[in-house]
C-alpha cells in the first residue's frame, strides 16, 4: 500500500508523519490487497491564527478503479487523523461490500440465463 502525505500551511514533522502513516496503515491493512494507493493531505486553514482549522483529507484508490475520499476539520491534527481514518475504513468496507454484492448478483444472473437457454 503506497501512502503519500502532502501538507499545506504547516510543517510535517517526523513524529506526525509516522503517526499518520501508522493510523492509515492500521485502519486499511485489512483491505491492503484492494487498496492501490492512499493520499493524505494535511492543511492548516487559518495558519497561525489558531482555532478549529486543521483539515485532513484522505483519498484512497482501489483496484476496481474506484476512488474514495473522506475529509474532516478539527482543532488538533492528530485528532483529525484518527477520525478521518476511521471514516475512511468504513467507506472502503462499505464500497467493497457493495462491489462484492454486485459481482455475486451478476454471476447468479448469468447462471440463470445459462440454465434458461
Amino acid at each position: 500500500m503506497d501512502i503519500k502525505i502532502g501538507t499545506q500551511g504547516l510543517r510535517l514533522e517526523a513524529a506526525t508523519d509516522a503517526f499518520v502513516r501508522e493510523q492509515v496503515y492500521s485502519a486499511l491493512q485489512r483491505f491492503e490487497e484492494q487498496v492501490m494507493s492512499v493520499d493524505v493531505f494535511l492543511k492548516d486553514i487559518n495558519g497561525p491564527k489558531g482555532g478549529i482549522d486543521k483539515q485532513v483529507l484522505i483519498r484512497i484508490r482501489l483496484r476496481n478503479r474506484q476512488v474514495i475520499a473522506t475529509e474532516i476539520t478539527r482543532a488538533n491534527i492528530r485528532a483529525a487523523v484518527v477520525v478521518v481514518t476511521r471514516k475512511a475504513k468504513r467507506a472502503v468496507r462499505r464500497s467493497l461490500k457493495k462491489s462484492q454484492q454486485r459481482h455475486k448478483w451478476r454471476i447468479s444472473a448469468g447462471l440463470m440465463e445459462a440454465t434458461e437457454s
